[in-house]
């Protein structure tokens, strides 16, 4: 199903792809915001004491972080957490689809993208970016890859990237049912730090949606797709 270049072996050997399928979701239930408050308070109380300096030398921010900086980037993750600790920023959600995954990705700071499965053509593709690959952001503006950078594509087009983020084309609506979810592991990141990810993810969505079935809850890497 998904398909790793050998040149992300080559530029980053020991990249992994968390892989978590699960169809048949009802998007029926609402946000609730005690689960907003339960869910901040529980974050704040993880990383209380902890400044972004120190956080930024821990596993896995450490890893997005030696990622990031060879583009002159700074891991995205650590501004949205830092808004969030500082109630800058809130974490409210229409779709408990939606709001599974980001507390699941505040909560492990490990970055995750999801998509419509229905909206991919397979096999898909994990790749290293020329820079001259185009696709509309999840927020509809045009994006073009930076080149080197990790990106994912189906059969017809690129559909995400670590620095770029995912598109417009494949996001999670109130109507999507089978969702793909990925997160991106450079070199340096534990195995087990991604499936217990997956799992804690796979059971937000539960919560909600009990009836779903999950079909694919996996961590592939180049060795195993091969």
């Amino acid at each position: 199903m998904i398909i790793f270049d050998k040149n992300i072996e080559q530029i980053y050997p020991g990249t992994q792809l968390g892989v978590l399928i699960v169809k048949g979701i009802s998007q029926k239930a609402e946000c609730k915001k005690e689960d907003e408050v339960i869910f901040l308070n529980a974050l704040r109380k993880k990383y209380e004491g902890i400044t972004r300096k120190e956080l930024k030398t821990q596993s896995p921010v450490d890893a997005y972080a030696a990622y990031y900086k060879r583009f002159g980037q700074s891991y995205h993750l650590l501004a949205q957490l830092d808004s969030m600790l500082k109630g800058e920023k809130t974490c409210a959600f229409k779709s408990p689809l939606l709001q599974s995954m980001f507390f699941n990705e505040l909560e492990s700071m490990l970055l995750t993208a999801g998509h419509d499965l229905n909206r991919l053509k397979l096999p898909l593709h994990l790749n290293l970016a020329t820079g001259n690959e185009c696709y509309q952001s999840i927020s509809g503006r045009e994006l073009t890859a930076t080149a080197g950078d990790i990106i994912m594509s189906d059969s017809t087009r690129v559909f995400s990237s670590i620095l770029k983020g995912p598109d417009y084309d494949t996001r999670l609506t109130p109507d999507t049912r089978d969702v793909l979810f990925t997160i991106y592991a450079p070199p340096g990141i534990d195995s087990f730090k991604i499936k217990t990810a997956l799992l804690k993810l796979e059971e937000r969505i539960r919560a909600f949606a009990p009836d779903s079935l999950t079909e694919i809850l996996q961590v592939k890497s180049y060795i195993n797709c091969s």
